[in-house]
């Protein structure tokens, strides 16, 4: 039986005239998956977007002013004071509205898992759909994700980079099976916050290291694995940001949002050589991240410092 895979893409679109005709041939053409939008009913959505016109599924919500109203409509039983855990801020909890203030977009992030949480419950997707992968609209895929049999749907995928002492939030492949516990994050707000506090005690929070807490707590320690970094986030001059601005790359004309996205992408490149996924490539750059941080001075260490230094070579003509 084939395997039924669902793309999902969070929070907005951006840059989708850019992004997009590489987005299908590289992401969903390689899945042969459906498209979903699960975003915000804003200005700043542009419905010509390709990605409205190939969604099988278009959900959207209100751009709320305190996305905090939203956590608590999609969080069935939430505590009346789960605000108060703002107070193990600085920067988890941005677009809700909590003393002290929180930067960046965290809050926006979780309110998104629980409105996407809602959905795939309401419409029985878990039950349609074998796989989901839930990404966002302005990474450019110069190449491939690797393909099913590399992504194996026994386990929940992640990228190896930009982890910031957890998992990156952006791009996630979770079995059907998994993904209400990986999208499970308002949860924490659920319990008592005096719980919850214990339980956060002694780290310094940011939506990386919340997102590895919940899939701890929720069990998936076991089957979560990474995967190669192989995208890299844009963002046209102008338009809209809510965390970073990137970097201009006169060569490409857009902003890079985090610059180590393509290095990891361009290492990625070439290693591929133009040639198609194999283990052993799928397996050297999943590793690379940990060679790169290793203080074991070895072969493959010294062969992808060097294919770094390239790319920061090239990035520095840009």
């Amino acid at each position: 039986m084939t395997e039924r895979t669902l793309v999902v893409v969070l929070c907005e679109t951006r840059a989708g005239h850019i992004t997009f005709d590489r987005f299908r041939r590289h992401l969903l053409d390689v899945f042969d998956a459906d498209l979903a939008l699960c975003v915000a009913d804003n200005d700043r959505e542009d419905r010509s977007s390709p990605f409205y016109e190939h969604a099988t599924y278009v959900w959207t919500a209100p751009e709320y002013d305190d996305w905090g109203a939203g956590i608590e409509l999609y969080t069935p039983n939430i505590h009346p004071r789960w605000r108060e855990l703002a107070e193990l801020g600085p920067q988890w909890l941005g677009g809700v509205r909590t003393d002290p203030p929180h930067e960046g977009s965290g809050g926006i992030l979780w309110f998104f898992r629980a409105f996407l949480r809602h959905q795939i419950a309401a419409e029985g997707l878990a039950d349609r759909y074998d796989r989901f992968i839930i990404t966002r609209s302005d990474f450019v895929h110069e190449i491939p994700v690797p393909p099913p049999h590399l992504l194996d749907n026994r386990h929940v995928w992640i990228p190896a980079g930009e982890s910031y002492g957890g998992y990156t939030d952006r791009f996630i492949s979770c079995p059907a099976a998994f993904v209400d516990r990986a999208l499970a994050v308002t949860d924490l707000f659920v319990r008592d916050p005096s719980d919850t506090k214990e339980l956060m005690r002694g780290e310094s929070w940011n939506p990386e290291r919340v997102l590895k807490l919940v899939y701890d707590t929720n069990g998936l320690s076991d089957v979560i694995r990474r995967m190669p970094y192989v995208m890299y986030s844009i963002r046209e001059e102008g338009a809209h940001t809510s965390w970073a601005s990137g970097r201009y790359s006169d060569r490409l004309g857009l902003y890079i949002k985090y610059p180590r996205e393509l290095y990891a992408t361009r290492i990625a490149r070439a290693v591929l050589l133009g040639g198609g996924w194999t283990r052993w490539k799928f397996s050297l750059l999943n590793g690379a991240e940990r060679v790169r941080s290793s203080r074991v001075v070895t072969p493959v260490r010294r062969v992808l410092h060097g294919v770094k230094d390239w790319v920061r070579s090239r990035g520095r003509r840009d």
